[in-house]
């Protein structure tokens, strides 16, 4: 028996997969596609104080879409050829903010054929076990990686996760985040820690408020 739930129709309590959604659609529909979802979901205009202490009368949450299937698809279908140009062999972040869309490129990148490994950086060393900062299948030194962010204001987060990683040896290639606040000098401050390689934004806030 079919019946209507708020996340699409289900069978029996199962969900029902949507027909004709985004399996087909052009590079520039899923980067409209994934721009509405944001623009929809993720951006909040309301006064809040953001983690640097100053405060913005709006707030990104990319998590509302990153963690959508639909959002998890588009956002590793569109950042994964941008950061393949670097031929990285492992992809990875800071968590929590990072952590959703590791996994949606390491999963584009397989669906194309290629194997990149997905990796969290912690935001602070394990009290037991291992102690280690960095979780996941990490790599040899020398391994040529690409960091990611859900969002770019001052920069601290993907600075952090460039320097940890950087710390166990492996050679930071590219980065790219969802979302650029174009704020605080963020880009600039990332830009000069990268040393030369690449920055890459899908949005700037900008292009979201004027959706």
């Amino acid at each position: 028996m079919l019946r209507r739930h708020p996340f699409g129709t289900v069978y029996d309590g199962r969900p029902v997969r949507a027909v004709g959604s985004v399996a087909h659609m052009s590079n520039d529909d899923e980067r409209q596609r994934l721009a509405t979802l944001l623009s929809e979901r993720a951006l909040f205009r309301e006064s809040v104080v953001l983690s640097s202490g100053r405060r913005s009368d709006y707030y990104v949450d990319v998590r509302q879409v990153l963690l959508d299937p639909e959002g998890a698809y588009l956002s590793g279908r569109l950042s994964y050829p941008v950061l393949a140009a670097s031929n990285p062999q492992a992809v990875g972040g800071l968590t929590l903010g990072a952590d959703p869309l590791v996994c949606a490129v390491s999963a584009a990148a397989f669906a194309d054929g290629t194997r990149w490994t997905g990796f969290f950086v912690r935001k602070e060393a394990k009290k037991h076990g291992l102690q280690h900062w960095i979780e996941g299948p990490f790599v040899e030194e020398g391994t040529p990686v690409a960091i990611v962010d859900d969002v770019l204001t001052s920069g601290g987060s993907m600075i952090t996760a460039i320097e940890r990683v950087r710390a166990a040896g492996a050679e930071v290639v590219s980065a790219l985040v969802v979302i650029d606040r174009e704020e605080d000098e963020g880009r600039a401050k990332v830009e000069a820690e990268l040393g030369g390689a690449p920055l890459h934004a899908l949005f700037t806030a900008r292009e979201l408020l004027a959706l």
